[in-house]
């Protein structure tokens, strides 16, 4: 009987003792400088993870002479014989957290790159069900997907692969995600939704990779939810993990991005980082700007005054039309009046920033969409269009996100409009402020919300 000391090992030693997933799962122990040293001689290359956090994934790869290459995140180091790989990995990347040791199989690569199938299984009354498949390709350089470039829907990369292997591991990745979810259904009895992530090897199997049963509301995990919508991918604006580099990279590509936490709302710790013409840069967060010389510098005060704490996403700012020079968005109402209605539009109202503010989460004026429009520097032909598009956006978004949160009955989403009038969706909203709609005139909307509000209130819980 194996001990269980952790989240990610117990999860293993549940899931090996059961003959039918137990050939999937890399030979796993207890990351320690024995079976770091056990494991290196066996397999050519090992995975060090930590038991707790996902973000984390150290490669470490057998090389001639007894050399090691280690790699993790941007970090690439080479490490001459075990005792100094072992070391370098304790002193540089360990930082005090438990650890697990896996085998690390030869995998696939899809154009070069690393990539992972995540496979998305919700538990709908008695039964479980895969709602979702999603390729997620690593960034160039990157030896392991912690850091994710690109998120596809899986069906055609899978028949590519499995064309070229001559292979079809298809069925398991079918049946494989429903067995995992029932086996850790005995340990975790409440949770109604599982993710998990497999490699492939050469030869197209399959292998685990990881295994996480609670959705996170994080922005980046549902971006990359909203992603595996092929309708919807192209109204999500550019966005990615904080990096230095990366940064950069967006400012001389788009000249301004928003930085945003992964965690959080009504636009806290939100900042709008700016490339003037003349090389320099500038802040805007709240009401403030802070000008910034070199591009050091800028770094510097980023990572002082927003990374401290807080993990951030990088986002292509769009260019929203302005009411006498401030900002608006819309907050569209998506709601049903049970798990098994339609999703139905049911308000939408535009929100005016207050002056000096780069986000409407400040507010100066709510107004209808057609007021707004009519007001702004917005120049459409066809506002009904529009409406439309707005519609059609949001219950696609409402469909997508009920593969992960299948009791939802109601979302608020956030959407902009550019200059050439086309929708991009920001974020959505499970609890959202209803009561904004007091301040329209026409109180049709708000009895529409309430009414769709109680009906669900009325419903009988879904088992």
């Amino acid at each position: 009987m194996v001990k269980v000391i952790n989240e990610k090992f117990s999860k293993y030693s549940h899931l090996i003792a059961e003959k039918s997933i137990s050939p999937y799962l890399p030979e796993t122990a207890l990351f320690s400088e024995s079976s770091f040293y056990e494991f290196v001689k066996k397999y050519y290359s090992v995975y060090v993870r930590p038991c707790h956090d996902y973000k984390i994934n150290i490669l470490v790869t057998s090389l001639e002479d007894h050399h090691y290459k280690i790699e993790s995140g941007s970090t690439n180091h080479i490490a001459k014989g075990t005792q100094e790989a072992y070391q370098f990995i304790v002193m540089n990347l360990l930082e005090g957290k438990r650890f697990i040791i896996q085998q690390a199989v030869p995998r696939t690569k899809l154009n070069g790159k690393h990539f992972e199938v995540r496979v998305y299984a919700v538990k709908l009354s008695s039964k479980w069900t895969i709602t979702e498949k999603v390729a997620r390709i690593s960034t160039e350089g990157f030896s392991v997907t912690d850091e994710v470039k690109d998120i596809f829907p899986a069906h055609d990369i899978l028949q590519k692969i499995y064309q070229e292997t001559s292979n079809d591991f298809s069925l398991q990745l079918e049946e494989l995600p429903i067995q995992i979810a029932e086996k850790l259904e005995e340990k975790f009895p409440k949770s109604n939704l599982i993710m998990i992530d497999f490699y492939l090897d050469q030869l197209g199997k399959p292998w685990i990779h990881e295994i996480r049963y609670r959705f996170s509301d994080g922005k980046w995990d549902w971006y990359q939810v909203l992603r595996g919508e092929k309708e919807i991918f192209p109204y999500l604006p550019v966005t990615y993990f904080y990096h230095d580099n990366l940064l950069l990279q967006y400012l001389d590509k788009f000249k301004s991005c928003i930085i945003k936490p992964n965690l959080s709302q009504w636009g806290r710790g939100l900042a709008l980082i700016s490339q003037l013409e003349n090389q320099t840069f500038e802040i805007h967060s709240e009401r403030k700007i802070i000008p910034i010389d070199h591009s050091n510098e800028l770094l510097k005060e980023i990572s002082e005054r927003f990374l401290s704490k807080k993990s951030y996403l990088l986002q292509e700012k769009i260019p929203l039309p302005t009411i006498k020079g401030c900002p608006f968005d819309i907050r569209v109402m998506v709601q049903r009046k049970s798990v098994n209605s339609e999703w139905v539009v049911t308000g939408r109202i535009t929100r005016t920033a207050a002056a000096g503010f780069i986000v409407t989460n400040v507010a100066r004026a709510l107004t209808s969409l057609e007021d707004a429009i009519e007001a702004s520097n917005l120049n459409l032909r066809n506002i009904d269009s529009l409406i439309w598009e707005l519609d059609r956006l949001c219950m696609l978004v409402a469909k997508q996100l009920e593969k992960v949160y299948p009791d939802a009955r109601m979302w608020g989403m956030d959407i902009g409009i550019d200059s050439f009038g086309k929708p991009w969706f920001i974020e959505a909203n499970l609890v959202p402020d209803i009561s904004i709609f007091r301040y329209l005139a026409d109180k049709t909307m708000l009895t529409t919300i309430r009414e769709y509000i109680r009906a669900g209130k009325q419903q009988p819980e879904e088992n």
